[in-house]
């Protein structure tokens, strides 16, 4: 009887993480969502091919490192543009915090990565250490910073959303949370490749693919078909909430004056 290697085991959960987020595709696709989160469903419709590609390809071969080279940024810049998305969604009406939250995630992804990779150039280098293919490392150095900053300003977001009552969405709330998990438990699995021998580690690939794709399933669970925004109930305004709403009306004309000179 044939005995399973860590390989097959990584390629069958890059399958099913490939399932997992057809899935959600299909979830955002038969609720209506699809419009109203275009780039979080190309991050879903990515996410599920390249998890297909590498599922059917041998760690490796020189066909999965070539191709691991190739999708890897892409995949951080539809990273980037899914936070974007969600950034724009939670401060509809808020046009001035809009865009300084997009500027703010800009520049935390500019600065962590010129942080990563000077750290990286200064304490490591591939042939005194005897590892092969130095530039698989810098591009994971890249890439765990740009994952982990997005993870971070969800965070925040998630903070700011709490204090403030701006009465958003199942959809986005869910939404932001399942991104700040996912990319934290992907920067988690990039640090740990980084680590390795041969800057991957088949187990961590693993338990995180999984984890994924139980994220991934459990969050196209959680969505609901959203009314329109006239449908709405109109809400009981209390003293509380409309003094934190002033603030956040005056942080707003700051930010659009700011912006315009």
């Amino acid at each position: 009887m044939a005995v399973a290697t860590p390989m097959d085991a990584n390629s069958t959960t890059d399958l099913i993480q490939a399932v997992a987020a057809l899935t959600a595709v299909s979830r955002l696709i038969c609720l209506n969502l699809s419009k109203r989160f275009p780039s979080l469903l190309a991050y879903l419709v990515f996410l599920a091919a390249i998890n297909f590609g590498f599922g059917l390809l041998s760690v490796t071969s020189a066909a999965y490192f070539w191709s691991y080279i190739v999708v890897e940024p892409l995949k951080c810049t539809f990273s980037i543009l899914a936070v974007r998305e969600l950034f724009a969604l939670t401060f509809h009406d808020y046009p001035g915090i809009r865009s300084l939250s997009r500027w703010v995630m800009y520049a935390g992804v500019a600065l962590a990565l010129g942080i990563s990779l000077f750290l990286t150039s200064f304490f490591w280098s591939g042939a005194a250490s005897g590892r092969a293919h130095s530039h698989i490392f810098y591009l994971d150095a890249t890439q765990r910073s740009i994952i982990s900053t997005l993870a971070v300003v969800i965070v925040a977001n998630l903070v700011f959303l709490s204090r403030y009552p701006l009465h958003l969405s199942r959809s986005t709330l869910v939404s932001s949370t399942f991104f700040s998990v996912v990319f934290l438990s992907e920067a988690l699995r990039i640090l740990v490749d980084s680590l390795a021998p041969h800057l991957f580690n088949l187990y961590a690939d693993w338990a995180e693919s999984v984890f994924v794709s139980v994220s991934l399933l459990g969050w196209a669970a959680l969505l609901k078909r959203e009314p329109e925004r006239a449908a709405l109930q109109a809400r009981y305004s209390r003293s509380q909430e409309d003094h934190l709403l002033l603030q956040l009306n005056s942080l707003n004309q700051l930010m659009t004056r700011a912006a315009r000179r």
